[in-house]
């Protein structure tokens, strides 16, 4: 079936970054309203799967409560347990986001339909879309994006919600941004062997080199076996290791990559600081092993200088 309302889904912009919800900034935001949810004494506490079984799981291991799962299928608009019911007649429904208000709004009714009290929670909730307000919950009107949803916005999956279908874990699989120098070739211009799978079709080449070398790329990617890959080159007019990074950073972004991999370490700390949402990876060829990288910028470490001049 299709859903009108999630045509309108903020991540079909290409050029909106999303705020990132860690673990750890979900979780403080989880406590934040869960007060009020131990004063009105649940039972037990219900995680509708996928997104919402880790806050869920926060909320259980918080309150002491047990814990349970609900599917909800979009399809056909309805919600079932995972397993055995519970017993609790008081139940705390957690879901991660609540964009349009669709789901929480059907499983609360399954549950009340069960002669249960339902108390619902969503970490955050879209007050100029969705329709449903959680019980508990925080607004946010900017597009998030928590770590179990970084496939949502691959070129597959934008396309999925752009034709108003929900999400869906076979749109979702990994898509690398990654840059030629370093990764795929070597000092030497050869393909670096022990480089980890990926595939053409789920990858983009976004590289460092100017704008000026596209053709050279082009062709050195072709006579390599990787001719299908997307090619995004910087502009002429970009230089110097903050631009060059804050350029791959947003383009890994527009297009929709899940992950990065770089062969320099300095611009890998960079991109992981400026695009929390990416798996960013340093590849090194020396050790021929990968290190995945974290990083948060501090204070004045990363000044903005303004947009962009893309191509």
């Amino acid at each position: 079936m299709m859903d009108r309302s999630l045509s309108s889904w903020k991540g079909l912009d290409p050029d909106r970054k999303p705020v990132f919800l860690g673990y750890d900034q979900t979780e403080r935001m989880l406590a934040a309203l869960l007060d009020r949810a131990a004063a009105w004494r649940p039972d037990v506490v219900a995680g509708i799967a996928r997104g919402g079984v880790v806050p869920a799981t926060m909320a259980a291991t918080i309150l002491a409560l047990p814990l349970a799962t609900i599917a909800y299928d979009r399809a056909a608009a309805r919600g079932e347990w995972i397993g055995p019911p519970p017993s609790g007649k008081r139940v705390l429904l957690v879901d991660d986001g609540c964009s349009t208000g669709g789901t929480l709004r059907t499983v609360r009714g399954m549950l009340v339909a069960e002669g249960r009290a339902c108390l619902t929670l969503a970490v955050v909730h879209d007050p100029e879309h969705s329709d449903f307000t959680p019980d508990l919950s925080h607004p946010m009107r900017e597009l998030w994006r928590f770590p179990w949803e970084r496939g949502e916005a691959t070129p597959d999956g934008r396309a999925h919600r752009a034709a108003g279908h929900g999400p869906d874990r076979r749109t979702e699989q990994p898509f690398v941004g990654m840059e030629v120098d370093g990764v795929l070739a070597d000092g030497d211009g050869e393909v670096e062997p022990a480089l980890p799978f990926f595939r053409d079709d789920r990858a983009a080449v976004i590289t460092g080199r100017p704008e000026s070398e596209r053709a050279r790329t082009a062709e050195w990617l072709a006579s390599h076996g990787h001719g299908g890959m997307a090619l995004e080159c910087r502009p002429d007019s970009l230089s110097g290791p903050a631009l060059v990074a804050r350029y791959k950073a947003e383009t890994a972004t527009r297009i929709g990559c899940t992950h990065f991999v770089e062969s320099e370490p300095q611009q890998a700390i960079l991109i992981a600081a400026l695009a929390p949402h990416l798996i960013v990876t340093w590849w090194s060829a020396e050790r021929g092993r990968p290190f995945t990288v974290g990083a948060a910028p501090g204070t004045g470490a990363l000044p903005d200088p303004g947009p962009l001049q893309f191509r």
